[in-house]
């Protein structure tokens, strides 16, 4: 899953993002008006500020006094909710192939700016669970776990791991859910859950093209890939309209949901070029891309 290039490859994608400016799912970075080393602006000196962050050389030039606003590195927690169950072995290639590729550069990212990253797994319930961890050195463990995974459970239950996770996890930070929200008792109370307890919700969610259009007509034996079930049916063109009307419908609430709540979502095909996803997840488009490798 994870071949020995793939460090050197991330640290190129992380490289690429950070040369075009992309904040991606991890964003927003904390900014405080503090002390600091790396400053990225100026404003009005106010009574109280330390006078040691005063910038004397244009202070001079402009007879004004001007503070510099300084970034921190603040203490934060990151965490990946990774989507284990049956239904993400769909796809060709599999969405759970692309699904841990995504949870492992949002991870490797995550450890180089210093968080603290936390991955789980779910399914009918939380599955798997990697702890804590720190700094760089971290990041072959993470992809450890993440190569041990395996799909399991009976049916997805994103309410159920969320209540587990909310106990467990008490630091807020960016939460990141990776997966295909094939949920049978919907989403959204999954999210609201974790909406609920303050944590800010980001959503990957990944889809196989032919989901939404299935290429089914006449006698077929459908097959529940979660619940193991099957069973016998005709299928007719109306059947599959209606369904291609169904599954519209389904996107578009998801999509109506992100956006009333805030939640920033990254819709994503399976069969799509891995590069383009990993640095769109990151928050890179192709064309900034381009403009990126032409100032380095």
């Amino acid at each position: 899953m994870f071949d020995p290039e793939l460090l050197k490859r991330f640290r190129y994608l992380c490289w690429t993002a950070q040369r075009a400016r992309g904040r991606g799912l991890l964003a927003p970075r904390e900014t405080r008006w503090s002390a600091g080393t790396a400053a990225i602006g100026l404003r009005d000196y106010a009574p109280g500020d330390d006078y040691r962050q005063i910038d004397w050389t244009v202070c001079a030039r402009r007879d004004e006094l001007l503070t510099r606003v300084v970034a921190t590195d603040v203490d934060r927690d990151v965490y990946v909710l990774l989507d284990c169950s049956r239904s993400m072995g769909t796809g060709r290639p599999a969405k759970f192939q692309l699904a841990r590729r995504i949870a492992a550069v949002l991870g490797y990212a995550a450890l180089t700016e210093g968080a603290r990253l936390n991955v789980v797994a779910f399914a009918d319930g939380i599955v798997a669970e990697l702890p804590a961890v720190r700094h760089e050195n971290r990041v072959p463990k993470l992809l450890r776990f993440l190569d041990q995974l395996e799909l399991q459970g009976e049916r997805t239950d994103l309410t159920r791991a969320a209540d587990v996770f909310v106990r467990r996890c008490q630091r807020h930070g960016p939460t990141v859910v990776i997966g295909d929200l094939l949920d049978p008792d919907g989403f959204q109370r999954g999210f609201d859950v974790l909406r609920g307890r303050g944590y800010d919700v980001r959503l990957v969610q990944i889809h196989d093209p032919h989901e939404a259009d299935p290429q089914l007509l006449g006698d077929v034996e459908l097959v529940d890939v979660e619940a193991r079930t099957g069973r016998r049916a005709t299928v007719t063109e109306r059947a599959v309209q209606r369904y291609r009307a169904l599954y519209a419908e389904f996107q578009t609430s998801v999509g109506r949901y992100c956006s009333r709540h805030g939640i920033t979502r990254v819709p994503v095909a399976c069969d799509a070029t891995e590069e383009a996803v990993l640095l769109g997840v990151l928050g890179v488009k192709q064309q900034e891309t381009r403009m990126s490798n032409l100032r380095a």
